[in-house]
């Protein structure tokens, strides 16, 4: 499917699909790009795709971080962004030319890796110290900057440290800020677009309504939920973006 602009079911599928991200991210600290990006793939194509969900994720995370901010562990989020940053930079410039499909098998391979290790594995080892740290954010820096999810790599280190859910979801949303304070103006200075200021403004218009419609249901549902179901719902959600990413490279590959 390729965008055609000013279509209202376009425009409506930005809306919905950023709808249940960002409530996805509200509850469980991250998701949002696992739910979002490959509906902007499919609309905008691979790498415009990617970098909308960069932008409108980017909405999500500093709307959430005004109400978790007192949760944030500001020195995790220190490191892992400091070990995204350089990431970033070498996977957006070494990517340009590399075919998307194989990105995506490659990317999803590695991501369900993580996930079922951290499913599956009953004697976990507990990630300790700060290299589980710098090298977390590094993988969740060329994730973001690849394919717009990082979350399986990010769930996974929070099951193997014992990280809070609270502060968990709080300090995502620093660590997505800062990868794309640097992912967006590389990517829109490398030429990934947006290529037409109208459908820009149009799908950002689209994207802000369902990010306050998504944050305002993920308030309502938030109060009934524990924290072990929240963690139990973002390793599902974490599964599933995985396998579709995955998916994604095979049917590519395959077409």
């Amino acid at each position: 499917m390729v965008w055609v602009m000013g279509t209202v079911w376009a425009l409506m599928a930005v809306a919905g699909a950023t709808l249940v991200a960002s409530g996805v991210q509200s509850i469980a600290g991250m998701g949002f790009g696992l739910v979002a990006v490959p509906v902007f793939i499919a609309l905008f194509g691979p790498a415009e795709g990617v970098l909308w969900g960069n932008i409108i994720g980017s909405v999500t995370a500093g709307t959430l971080l005004v109400e978790k901010r007192k949760d944030v562990d500001w020195a995790i989020a220190a490191r892992f962004s400091v070990a995204a940053v350089p990431v970033i930079f070498a996977t957006v410039l070494l990517t340009q030319n590399l075919d998307a499909s194989m990105m995506d098998l490659a990317v999803g391979l590695i991501m369900l890796a993580l996930v079922s290790f951290a499913v599956f594995a009953r004697n976990m080892p507990r990630a300790q110290g700060r290299l589980p740290m710098y090298f977390t954010g590094g993988v969740g820096g060329f994730l973001s900057a690849a394919v717009g999810q990082a979350g399986p790599v990010l769930t996974a280190y929070a099951r193997a440290a014992h990280w809070p859910q609270r502060s968990f979801a709080a300090t995502l949303q620093v660590y997505f800020l800062a990868m794309n304070a640097v992912n967006i103006p590389l990517k829109l200075a490398v030429g990934y677009g947006p290529h037409d200021g109208r459908v820009a403004i149009t799908t950002l218009a689209a994207g802000l309504v369902g990010i306050a419609l998504g944050t305002f249901v993920a308030r309502t549902v938030s109060a009934r939920i524990t924290k072990q179901q929240a963690r139990n719902f973002a390793m599902i959600v974490a599964s599933v973006g995985a396998t579709l990413v995955f998916a994604r490279g095979i049917i590519g590959i395959l077409a």
